[in-house]
C-alpha cells in the first residue's frame, strides 16, 4: 500500500512541477534557480519580474490585477508591475496584491502568511458593495536589500521599507520604515536602530 502512495506522490510531484515550469515561462523576466512552491499562484505573470535564486514556498498568491472594475462605470486599464530580486524568500501562504508596483529588493526574507500589498478595496459609495467598487491604491511598496519580513505581517500601499531592517511578527506597517531598523505594532513603530 506504502508503494502505491509513494507512486502517486511522484505523480503529483510530476504534475506540480509542470505548472511551476509553465508559470515561470511566462514571467515578463526570470532569472535562474527560481524555486516555486506547491500551489503557488501567480495571476497575470506577464507583469511580474523575478530575479536569480527566488523561492516562493507553498501556496503563496501572487495577485496582479491589470483591469480595475466598478458596477455601471467603465473598466481602468492598470499598468501593474511586481518585481522580485535576486536570493528573495517568500514563506508559506504569502500573499503579493499588486495594481500599482511593488518592488522587493535583493535578498529580502519574507516569513509565513504575510501580506503586502499596494491595493485596497474603495469604499466611497453607499449605493455599491464595497466588492463591486474600483480598488485604489495609496501608491507602490518597496522593501529594501535584507530586509526581514516576520510571520503575519501586513504591509500597506505606499510604504517603503529601507534596507537591512527588521519587522516584528504581526505588524502592519502604514508608514516608512528607515534603512536598519526595527519596527513591530499595529501600527508598526520603530523600537530601535540596527547599529553596525
Amino acid at each position: 500500500m506504502s508503494s502505491f502512495f509513494g507512486f502517486l506522490q511522484r505523480i503529483l510531484n510530476r504534475i506540480e512541477s509542470g505548472v511551476s515550469r509553465e508559470q515561470i515561462k511566462r514571467l515578463r523576466s526570470a532569472g535562474h534557480g527560481i524555486v516555486l512552491g506547491r500551489g503557488v499562484k501567480i495571476e497575470h505573470p506577464e507583469c511580474v519580474s523575478l530575479g536569480d535564486r527566488v523561492h516562493i514556498n507553498d501556496h503563496c498568491w501572487i495577485s496582479v490585477l491589470t483591469e480595475n472594475r466598478e458596477t455601471g462605470r467603465p473598466p481602468v486599464e492598470l499598468q501593474p508591475d511586481l518585481r522580485i530580486g535576486d536570493g528573495c524568500y517568500i514563506g508559506r501562504f504569502g500573499t503579493l496584491a499588486c495594481i500599482n508596483r511593488i518592488t522587493l529588493g535583493r535578498k529580502v526574507m519574507i516569513a509565513d502568511r504575510v501580506f503586502i500589498g499596494d491595493a485596497a478595496h474603495g469604499f466611497v459609495r453607499a449605493d455599491l458593495p464595497i466588492c463591486e467598487q474600483y480598488m485604489t491604491s495609496k501608491g507602490p511598496v518597496e522593501i529594501g536589500d535584507g530586509t526581514w519580513i516576520g510571520i503575519g505581517v501586513s504591509v500597506m500601499a505606499g510604504v517603503k521599507i529601507g534596507r537591512n531592517c527588521v519587522i516584528g511578527a504581526g505588524s502592519v506597517v502604514t508608514n516608512d520604515v528607515p534603512d536598519f531598523s526595527i519596527a513591530v505594532g499595529v501600527p508598526a513603530k520603530i523600537v530601535r536602530r540596527i547599529d553596525g
